[in-house]
Parts: structure tokens; sequence; C-alpha cells
């Protein structure tokens, strides 16, 4: 049966693409597509987490054809319920981020209160200059990412309004990187919604940064909380 992989970020720079589809046995698993792989390509994919499908998997997972398994590095940085869902707008942007136009979103006259948060590039970090970081992101996923995170916030804190947004490609020191807004009846359910949106995300976003430095450039190190190669 034939799969479609998928390489971000470092990987696919070593891979020297963004895509392959390979053909593997049935009842294959995602460790032996991770194995193929490492042999075809010679990749390291050792503490890599897998997505199939634009949904997290483990390594055991059986895959079935046409399956899309996206490789994905540690990034830097359950179910919905039938329950209405909070009134969100999530997305990828390559151009700025603005409090104007979250605010034209959120500010509505049955919500009292509204609470922000702008990342913004940082100069110097860990001592070095940082001229630009370069971000990349597994678009369809991180979109799914987020909206998941928004109903999240909604089934902890209540009736919310969010918005989050977030940058790819290149951004110089000073340059807002991702803007999160939520806006609730109340003022402590917005500010605790948005503290948590703010930590689930750099956690679980599919999204790397490209740092150029006074030294040259690297990928930030990143992190994981899911299940890995």
């Amino acid at each position: 049966m034939r799969v479609h992989v998928v390489f971000l970020a470092q990987l696919k720079r070593e891979a020297g693409l963004e895509m392959a589809s390979l053909e593997v046995p049935e009842g294959s698993t995602v460790r032996d597509l991770a194995a193929k792989v490492e042999a075809e390509r010679g990749l390291s994919l050792r503490g890599c987490m897998v997505a199939v499908n634009e949904t997290y998997a483990r390594p055991e997972q059986v895959l079935a054809a046409g399956d899309e398994v996206a490789f994905l590095p540690p990034v830097a940085g359950g179910a919905p319920s039938s329950a209405e869902p909070p009134a969100t707008r999530c997305e990828l942007r390559n151009t700025p981020l603005l409090l104007a136009e979250a605010e034209s979103f959120l500010v509505q006259p049955q919500y009292g209160a509204q609470a922000y948060f702008v990342g913004t590039v940082r100069s110097p970090n860990r001592g070095k200059v940082v001229a630009a970081i370069d971000y990349e992101a597994y678009g369809p996923m991180a979109v799914r990412v987020m909206e998941e995170a928004a109903h999240q916030a909604w089934e902890r804190y209540g009736e919310l309004r969010v918005l989050i947004q977030h940058r790819t490609g290149q951004l110089r020191p000073g340059e807002a990187s991702i803007l999160i807004g939520v806006a609730s009846p109340h003022r402590r359910a917005a500010l605790e919604a948005c503290d948590f949106l703010i930590e689930h995300l750099k956690a679980h976003l599919p999204i790397w940064k490209y740092e150029l430095t006074e030294d040259g450039a690297h990928w930030v190190e990143g992190h994981s909380e899911h299940p890995i190669l």
C-alpha cells in the first residue's frame, strides 16, 4: 500500500524534499515506516513526533493506504464535546499581527473583559544578538491544534470568544510572532483562559524556529509532550 510522508523543519532540509510517497506492506506501523524512511533517506527520526492525517499518533499505530504521515521534530516554543463551540478565529499568516484587528473581533457588548498576549522576537537571546527568526509551520495541523485549544479553554472557563494568530516566514526583533486574545463576560475567566492557551500552544503547536544570530544560523531546540520515535 502507498502512504504519503511529510517532512518538516530541519527534516525537510536534510531530506531535500517536503513530501514523498512510499510503498509499505499492509499492516505496517508508524514505527515501521520510520525505519524505512531512515534507511532510504539517511535521516535520523529519533526523538521526532508523528502525526497521521494531521493528528498526533503513537509509534505503534497501524497505517492505512493513503494516510498522510508527518514526521515532526520537537516543537519550539480530547475530542470536542457536542456542545456549541466558542466563537474563534485561528490562523497562520505572513502579514503583521495587529491588536486593532483582534479588538474588532473580540470586543462585543456581551463580553466585559478582554485579555491579550503578544509574543515578539527577542534580541539578544541567550547572550547572542538575533538578526531574525524564520518560522515554519505544519499549516493544516497547526490551525487544528489552535481550534482544539480554543475549545478546551471554552470547556474549562465557560463562554469565551477566542482569537489565535501565528506568523510564518522571517521576522526581525520586535516583530510579533503570536497573538492570543480572549473575550469573556468576566475578567478572571479571560485572564486564566489566555494563560492556558499560551502554555498549551507552546507545548503542542507544530511550529519551528530557525534562528539567525551573529554566530550563524541554527534550529531552536524544542520539546515534546507527545509520543516520540
